[in-house]
């Protein structure tokens, strides 16, 4: 645990102790159990796993402080257990010389999409994921002005506060304006941080009617690090490159009776084509052929798949229905340059006010040497129960 977390938690319990009265909270308990099978993939080695997941996580106001803390505990099968304390966020909200002012810890999260958000750059997570996730904000103070349709805010971010995802963090300087008219909200936002330099991006949303929506949003990048062209004999190595883009663009149809249908495509110039994947797999085919000795190399090419986007192209449609009790779900993307797909069949069931229960199957499939089909499981299968209190 980080030490800056150690002041935040006495704070948290001080207040709920000395003016339990005024301690606004809201309490939730998740528990997963997931079966991952293992894929053919010659990157990985072939082995399926059950995996348990608990998170408790309670949200705290106080007066002009707000919270959100989690306790995390993750176990495998083969006996590997890790729990973690995270501080989600911690900021005060206040006024100050007709400005809102806040500072502290918290979510910053201006994207648009369903499946991706090009808009998320502070301390970006994962889109849908079927697991359970800790989500943490980013340290920020910031000033917000306001107009009768607008907003105008300016941000020093630092996101290396974090404590459940390691690397180094940017931090920098952010701006924007945020414009809502009758049927159309728009934003542009620009920032400058440590890493990246100059990023610049922008938001449009408008509805039709009361069954239909279009959104679009996109983000400019100076600077970012692209994992090379992937090489027989060379360990694979990341490079800084220049200009890099993302956009993405999309419908929503929702009706009265609970139905909503959502498509979209988006485009990432900073991820690899086809040609790059399967050149990753003929090589992982070749190291398997070699012998052992060639076992280090063959997995350390699975570190592409930590790229924000797998590939340059990308197409979703999502299905849901919300109208009572039940809540079904379907998911699927494809990437048409490969031919890969990611299909998730899930759901929910409301069995009192404060209490569900949800099952999921996520598979991943396409050509052998299609990027999906070499990732490490074949499919996920999860059981969920979430509990309010």
């Amino acid at each position: 645990m980080k030490l800056y977390s150690l002041w935040a938690l006495p704070l948290l319990i001080g207040s709920a102790t000395s003016q339990a009265d005024a301690l606004e909270s809201q309490w939730e308990l998740a528990m997963t159990a997931a079966y991952d099978r293992a894929s053919d993939s010659s990157l990985f080695e072939a082995q399926s796993s059950v995996s348990r997941q608990a998170l408790l996580q309670g949200a705290l106001q106080y007066e002009a402080w707000e919270g959100q803390i989690s306790a995390f505990h993750q176990a495998e099968r083969s006996g590997s257990e890790d729990s973690e304390l995270v501080v989600e966020e911690l900021f005060w909200q206040g006024s100050w010389q007709d400005w809102d002012w806040l500072l502290g810890k918290r979510r910053l999260d201006f994207g648009v999409g369903y499946g991706h958000r090009p808009l998320d750059w502070f301390l970006p997570i994962e889109r849908n994921p079927v697991s359970l996730q800790v989500s943490e904000g980013v340290g920020v103070v910031s000033a917000s002005r306001f107009t009768e349709n607008g907003e105008l805010s300016v941000m020093l971010v630092d996101a290396g506060i974090s404590q459940a995802s390691g690397g180094d963090h940017p931090k920098g300087f952010a701006m924007r304006w945020y414009q809502l008219g009758a049927s159309a909200e728009w934003q542009l936002l620009g920032y400058m941080d440590d890493q990246r330099g100059m990023n610049l991006g922008g938001s449009w949303v408008n509805t039709y009617g009361e069954q239909w929506e279009i959104h679009t949003e996109w983000r400019y990048q100076q600077e970012y690090w692209r994992w090379r062209a992937p090489a027989l004999t060379a360990m694979p190595k990341q490079e800084q490159m220049d200009d890099g883009w993302q956009a993405l663009i999309g419908m929503t149809w929702a009706n009265s009776i609970g139905y909503s249908v959502i498509l979209e495509y988006w485009f990432d110039s900073r991820a690899w084509g086809k040609s790059e994947w399967e050149q990753v797999f003929d090589n992982s085919l070749w190291y398997q052929n070699q012998g052992v000795q060639w076992d280090g190399l063959r997995q350390s090419s699975a570190m592409a798949f930590l790229s924000d986007n797998t590939l340059r192209h990308n197409l979703l449609l999502h299905w849901t229905l919300t109208n009572n009790e039940y809540h079904p779900k379907v998911d699927l993307i494809y990437t048409p340059e490969d031919g890969g797909l990611i299909l998730t069949i899930g759901g929910e069931r409301e069995m009192a006010d404060d209490w569900v229960l949800g099952t999921s199957v996520r598979y991943f499939a396409g050509p052998d040497e299609s990027a999906f089909a070499q990732l490490q499981n074949q499919a996920v299968f999860t059981l969920s129960t979430t509990i309010v209190f």
